[in-house]
Formats: C-alpha cells, structure tokens, sequence
C-alpha cells in the first residue's frame, strides 16, 4: 500500500456517522421545491451593461463559451466588454460553481447563516448600514460527498480509486473574507451599480432599515471566476446572532460533546456539516467532481503553495471533522479515524 511520504494509514479508518444527524438534517433542511423556486428570483445581469433577464425578459443572456462565468444580452455588449473580459477569460473544465451558488443562495437556512457572518463581521446588529455597501469574498469549493475518498485524495492513495466512474462531489464553504474599507472605496463601477440596484429595491419595497451588502463567490485561485450578488441582511439572520447560543458537537465515535462559540468559523461550520449531511441531493448542491477541485485536494495535502490549497487546509484546521488527521512531533500524519 503506497502512501504519500509523511502519511501512515491504520487499517482499518473507522468512518461513523453521528445517528442524530439526519433528524437534525430532515428538521431543519430548505425542501427542493422551494430551492427550486427561489431559484426564478435569481436573475442573470449583463456584464457589459447590467441589464437583467428580469427587467428585459425578451433579452436572451448568453455565457461566455470559453470561462463560463460572464453573460452578455447581446454580441455588441459582448464585443464591447472583450478588451476588460479577455485577461480573466481561461478555459475551464465544466460547467463552473454558478448552478451550486444559485441553489446555495435560493435556500432559506444557507442563506440565513451566511447573512449572519455579515451581521458579526460587519455588527449589524447595532450598527446597521443603509448608505453605503458592505462586501465579503466567499470562497467555496467542492469536495467528494464521501469522506473517505477525500482522505484518499489528500494522502496521495487515490490510485486505488475507480477513476472510470464520476466521483460525487458537494459544495463546501471554505473561507469567508470581509473587504476592508481601503478596498471599498476603490469598488468597480459593476459593483457600485449592482449595489445601487439592489439598495434602491429594497427602499422600494419598504425595506429601507435593512442593511444591503455585497457578497463574491469564489473557487480559489482556480481561473479567477467569481459571482457576485446583492445580500440583504433579514430580520431571521439579525436574530440568529441576537441570541447567539453556544452550539453542541458531538463525536460520532465517542459520543462526546463540547460547546462552540457561535462565530463565523463555526456559521461555516454549520452550514458545511449541513450539505454534508444531505445524503440525497435534497438541497441541489451535489455534483461530479472536477479534475481542478481533485488538485486542490491533492496540493493541500501535498503542501502545495496555491491559494486554493491554503483556503482548503485552513478550513481543514477549523473544522472538526479534520480533526482525524493527526501530526506527529516529527511531522509525520496518521488517519485514525473519521467522523
């Protein structure tokens, strides 16, 4: 059994599933209906000329071929943008993280808990911003649904795996960065008028005391894609972090439970442990795994120094299902157990 150097394997890795979850997951989980439509409130903009497929249903938004992260309402605005678009324009394998972002954004308690990392960040709660934009990077990335072939991937045994069959991956939430007030005040004219879009919506329908920011999903470093969408900050997401509880983890194999602050880290947390235990694609954020996402894997446990790998092993470092990989005072790594 070949090893990536640094690794030891026990034989056999003990992979438990905590017996509550999916009575946690069934209570608490977005049905597929409603993700499905929320999805209709989600709307395609123009990147040349901001124009919506909401405000303009007759124009037929088309997406770049080659990126797949930019859409245009016509060749001219596509024409037009070329010369900004062509340095950040890379061929990509698939179809891009737009699809799992969409249906991350149309779920209720997804969308909530990321509304309440803006809340903490941002104290919203007592100092709600209704003048100017607010915005965070979320990285995201998509990891297999089954944890031990991640662990298969990140010690280099992935040989092992069956490469002809489609690995399942899941969306995970890898790190959320708050834009400091230097960045802000140099924010692109897009961003600005996606901004003054949104802002101006929300005082419309009466919402003019809910602080409206800006979020941008990323997948690492890989082909420098983003999204970026309005976030409204609701009252549920304000009381969230009003009340604010310690949460309770418990071990799987132990059964063991310790309280966690209710942060960000533990928000992502949270959320990440929710995709993951959706067993049936009830909430729309599974997909094949991709040739780029498997590297990302590969790189954090090689200790590659990509962007992307560094986002993965930090998240690694925070949440507690990693805690099964062990460093020893020699720097060699042991896989007792998953949970």
């Amino acid at each position: 059994m070949s090893t990536r150097k640094g690794f030891s394997l026990p034989n056999p890795m003990v992979v438990a599933s905590n017996p509550e979850t999916i009575q946690i997951f069934k209570a608490l989980a977005t049905q597929t209906t409603e993700i499905r439509s929320s999805r209709t409130l989600v709307h395609t903009a123009c990147t040349n000329c901001l124009k919506t497929d909401y405000e303009y249903p007759e124009s037929k938004m088309q997406r770049c071929a080659t990126c797949k992260s930019v859409w245009y309402c016509s060749k001219e605005c596509q024409k037009a943008n070329w010369p900004k678009h062509k340095s950040t324009c890379k061929k990509i394998d698939g179809s891009g993280i737009r699809r799992l972002v969409e249906n991350f954004y149309s779920n209720t308690l997804l969308q909530r808990h990321l509304e309440a990392c803006f809340v903490i960040h941002f104290d919203l709660l007592n100092h709600p911003q209704l003048d100017r934009p607010f915005m965070a990077r979320v990285d995201v990335g998509i990891e297999p649904a089954d944890i031990a072939n991640f662990v298969s991937i990140f010690t280099g045994m992935d040989e092992q795996l069956d490469q002809q069959k489609k690995m399942q991956g899941m969306l995970q939430i890898n790190a959320f960065t708050p834009l400091p007030a230097s960045e802000m005040a140099n924010l692109t004219s897009m961003r600005k008028s996606i901004w003054r879009k949104a802002r101006d919506g929300a005082n419309a329908n009466g919402n003019q005391n809910y602080s409206v920011g800006l979020v941008e999903f990323g997948n690492g470093d890989v082909g420098g894609h983003t999204i970026t969408c309005p976030v409204f900050i609701s009252d549920p997401a304000l009381e969230i972090v009003r009340i604010s509880p310690p949460w309770i983890m418990k071990s799987a194999i132990t059964g063991q439970q310790s309280e966690v602050p209710f942060n960000i880290d533990t928000c992502m947390e949270f959320m990440n442990t929710h995709i993951r235990s959706d067993k049936k694609d009830q909430l729309l954020l599974r997909t094949p795994m991709r040739p780029s996402d498997i590297k990302i894997i590969h790189d954090a446990g090689a200790g590659v120094d990509t962007i992307a790998a560094q986002i993965l092993s930090a998240k690694m470092r925070r949440e507690k299902i990693f805690t099964y990989l062990k460093v020893g005072p020699d720097g060699t790594r042991s896989i007792p157990m998953a949970q």
